[in-house]
């Protein structure tokens, strides 16, 4: 079998039909449906155990990365293609990351994604021919602006099981974790045509937490100061330049949301990261830009 297809589920009744009807549209077949229940209390499970085309397995709420790290554990793929319980594929997107396992055999590959407000909107995005950048190893990508969001990966499973599996902290970015962990793993190939997800955006998302998303980006730089990724003191750089990429953003959003203190723990954190990559932009902009927010909320 290639694909063992895992889904995490927490109170998802509105989106995992269609979820789950766009993996039944695969063109490609080869591959199983393993979906976590996380502790659902709206109807999900029972839902799921209605179920005769899924592998189901539940247990207590743990969040996402514990229900992903339990859906690899009874894996029979050599690949682990993971998909969020709100978002759906497109018919073609096995058969692209097939396609890309044959030509290239890449340890990770990071599928392309669109937010849509709709399955409406899903349904009319097209299919476009094949086109990715290959990297020896994630770190090598670190230069170009590609994403590892934990629903657009395929992992090679004996690479997703030496590298531990998700972060299981009550925190965003263990994606981004994982990734850093894999990080000289050999082959990594990032898609830029066509369109493998369509990433439906909602108000309970747990990217939309800010909370969370402070706590994993100060996961990523505590992690990276003590030396948790792998690469040593040769690809610090790399790992560097990746890092901030994720963090800039979290710390922009605090100033908009009136959490300046914690905006300026992650500017100050990854001063000298940022200063090394040459964000000269960023680092001029982010005291301004928190001043000014300081006097409007003064105001």
């Amino acid at each position: 079998m290639l694909f063992s297809v895992i889904i995490p589920a927490f109170n998802r009744m509105p989106f995992l039909p269609s979820t789950l009807a766009s993996v039944r549209a695969q063109r490609f077949t080869d591959f199983e449906t393993i979906i976590v229940d996380d502790g659902s209390t709206d109807g999900t499970r029972e839902y799921l155990r209605t179920l005769d085309h899924i592998r189901l397995v539940e247990q207590p709420r743990g969040g996402p990365g514990a229900a992903r790290n339990a859906g690899a554990v009874v894996a029979r793929g050599d690949h682990l293609a993971f998909l969020d319980s709100d978002d759906v594929w497109l018919p073609w997107t096995l058969s692209v990351m097939a396609q890309v396992i044959a030509e290239r055999g890449p340890a990770m590959i990071a599928g392309r994604y669109v937010d849509v407000a709709s399955d409406a909107a899903a349904a009319g995005i097209g299919e476009q021919s094949l086109e990715y950048q290959y990297f020896d190893d994630y770190l090598r990508s670190s230069r170009h602006p590609v994403s590892t969001g934990a629903g657009t990966l395929v992992i090679a499973r004996h690479a997703f099981a030496n590298s531990g599996g998700f972060a299981t902290r009550p925190a965003n970015m263990e994606d981004h974790d994982l990734a850093l962990r894999l990080g000289t793993a050999p082959g990594f190939v990032s898609i830029s045509n066509p369109v493998t997800i369509a990433w439906r955006r909602h108000g309970a998302t747990e990217t939309a937490d800010l909370s969370k998303s402070i706590a994993g980006a100060n996961v990523l730089v505590s992690a990276e100061r003590s030396g948790a990724y792998p690469g040593g003191a040769a690809r610090a750089d790399e790992r560097r330049r990746i890092i901030t990429r994720h963090v800039r953003p979290i710390a922009m959003e605090c100033l908009r949301m009136g959490r300046r203190r914690d905006g300026h723990r992650l500017y100050r954190s990854t001063f000298g990261w940022n200063a090394g990559a040459g964000h000269w932009a960023y680092l001029a902009a982010f005291p301004v830009l928190s001043a000014w927010s300081s006097v409007r909320r003064a105001a």
